[in-house]
């Protein structure tokens, strides 16, 4: 079975924890492989259909534990991929903020799932990292939806309180629940 997370870990030459449609032709190049090699790989581990296939989905199709030095090397790729706290918006793409939203708690936000993608692989604990430390911030509910792709959704939330925007391999909607 090792040899299943070394192939992974060949395709994944830049340490994201995801392979890449383009990573994956790369890689049938050079290892003169068909091409049908990517569709089939993608249509088997891509249980998302996201168009690249994560560590997670990868080990979980195969009954597999990802090996400690490679998620190491994840991690530590996923933290210098971070951009300086002056440079907060690098890669953040806003789809819908509410304009009472003030910059400070949107920094934080961003921080959060930032620093979230960067601790874990799995959406829910992705969402959950955020939602505990707003939670505890502010003494109040708010809610984490992340997805890759499109979702819908229809929210009733404090004034000033709500974020919807992408960044690194997520799209978020956050925010924070009335108090009736």
């Amino acid at each position: 079975m090792a040899d299943f997370l070394t192939a992974f870990e060949s395709i994944d030459t830049d340490f994201s924890g995801e392979i890449t449609r383009e990573e994956l032709e790369a890689y049938c190049r050079k290892q003169n492989f068909d091409e049908k090699f990517v569709q089939k790989w993608l249509n088997l581990f891509d249980a998302d259909n996201s168009g690249t296939i994560s560590i997670d989905e990868y080990c979980d199709t195969l009954g597999l534990r990802p090996n400690t030095e490679y998620m190491e090397k994840v991690q530590v790729q996923r933290s210098n991929a971070a951009p300086a706290d002056d440079d907060w918006m690098n890669g953040v793409k806003v789809i819908a903020v509410d304009k009472a939203l003030n910059e400070d708690l949107m920094r934080l936000i961003v921080r959060l799932a930032r620093e979230a993608q960067a601790k874990h692989t799995v959406e829910k604990d992705i969402a959950m990292y955020i939602k505990d430390r707003l939670d505890e911030k502010d003494q109040a509910a708010w809610q984490v939806v992340l997805g890759r792709f499109k979702y819908g959704s229809f929210v009733t939330h404090e004034n000033g309180y709500m974020l919807h925007f992408f960044v690194d391999r997520f799209a978020f909607l956050i925010w924070r629940t009335p108090n009736y």
